[in-house]
């Protein structure tokens, strides 16, 4: 039997409050990224669950036995009623649902709506632009939305952002190189899909100044990354996420390098744009589907993996320093994307958090408390710092 009643008498996170019973709702929790949010909220939280997925049975199967943790909730994102539902029984709505570029605002909407916190994990750009409209309703609410609280954007700009404030007073350079071995799903793809017909994300640009900049001087094609990356074809490229970033941390110049094990990889993306393989909804989705078999290719001996390699050049107390960092998590990037996100989450309803309003996660939450907390979770993150002459 479903205890879903049970939360009727659970009390609300209002104005940052930390109350001492909170209630997290996943929404999409059956698919990778829930599944890794309700796990990473389960073994290193005490707070309550409220599962939402469109199929109640499957949500039962996958999380037996966590009837003193967790309710379980049908959920049509495009049934405002059930929605609504879902959104009022919480303090805080993780939404890793998809795809984020049909479902649009409406979680965010409802969670406004119903007057509860909100972390998006793969809503982008657009996403942001839109809840800004309602910057002030958000505010007047005393509500928190965070955007981008995955892996790509999401730690891609949280990473920089530890290493800005832990290690440096100034940064003159910031390289960052972002690698990985796993598949996507459906929905990542058909999200990456009409990103490319958006035009989301700049190719050949760096962050100058807080300034988005065409790349005219030499940059790195390729790269040998540490194990298990190795060499890897290169490609810089900018988003609002990491441009935002940069301008708050003061980075003199900031570069972004997506790498790709062959140019086939890279390749399938600029056919994609190339011959505009996204006119339609059934173009859409036989890209992403085209996109899904390409990223699932994979030599049998190698394992799943995501990493983040960062070269930084700046000064500290008055010294010129020079950082290599890695973040390496063994395991593909839904996984670490879900427990990004709950990890925010978990910080936003213990009360470290910045102030009320939309931001992209980097700016939303504390870094450094974030990092220190997933760090404990199956991460090998490594720092070599020098001091230069």
């Amino acid at each position: 039997m479903f205890s879903l009643w049970r939360l009727l008498g659970v009390s609300r996170l209002r104005g940052g409050r930390a109350l001492d019973k909170k209630t997290i709702g996943i929404l999409g929790a059956t698919g990778y990224v829930g599944r890794a949010a309700v796990q990473t909220i389960l073994s290193f939280t005490n707070h309550h669950l409220l599962l939402g997925g469109r199929n109640q049975e499957k949500l039962c199967k996958l999380f037996p036995m966590i009837e003193s943790r967790a309710d379980y909730l049908q959920v049509d994102i495009y049934n405002r009623e059930l929605l609504y539902h879902f959104c009022g029984k919480c303090d805080i709505v993780v939404n890793c649902a998809g795809p984020s570029k049909q479902m649009l605002d409406r979680v965010a909407s409802a969670c406004i709506e119903q007057g509860v916190h909100y972390v998006d994990v793969s809503g982008d750009e657009h996403l942001y632009k839109q809840l800004m409209k309602r910057k002030q309703e958000i505010e007047e609410k005393e509500l928190l939305f965070i955007i981008s609280a995955g892996v790509y954007p999401g730690l891609s700009e949280i990473f920089p952002a530890y290493v800005a404030e832990t290690y440096f007073d100034n940064i003159d350079l910031l390289e960052l190189f972002f690698a990985g071995q796993g598949g996507f799903s459906l929905n990542a793809a058909y999200d990456i899909v009409c990103s490319i017909e958006e035009d989301t994300g700049l190719g050949m640009t760096y962050c100058k100044h807080g300034e988005a900049k065409k790349i005219d001087g030499p940059f790195h094609r390729n790269y040998s990354l540490p194990v298990p990356a190795g060499k890897r074809d290169t490609y810089p490229v900018l988003n609002e996420e990491f441009t935002q970033m940069a301008k708050r941390k003061k980075i003199k110049s900031a570069y972004f390098y997506n790498t790709y094990q062959n140019n086939s990889i890279l390749n399938q993306f600029v056919m994609i744009k190339a011959l505009e393989q996204y006119k339609t909804e059934e173009q859409k989705r036989a890209s992403a589907k085209m996109l899904t078999e390409q990223f699932g290719e994979k030599k049998k001996e190698t394992n799943d993996f995501t990493m983040l390699h960062l070269i930084a050049t700046g000064n500290k107390n008055g010294k010129k320093l020079q950082l290599v960092s890695t973040f390496l998590y063994q395991n593909d990037w839904n996984t670490l994307s879900g427990i990004i996100a709950a990890n925010v989450a978990r910080l936003m309803v213990e009360g470290n958090r910045r102030k009320s309003g939309c931001f992209f996660v980097a700016e939303g939450v504390h870094v450094t408390k974030l990092i220190d907390i997933v760090g404990k979770q199956n991460i090998d993150l490594k720092h070599t710092l020098t001091e230069l002459r």
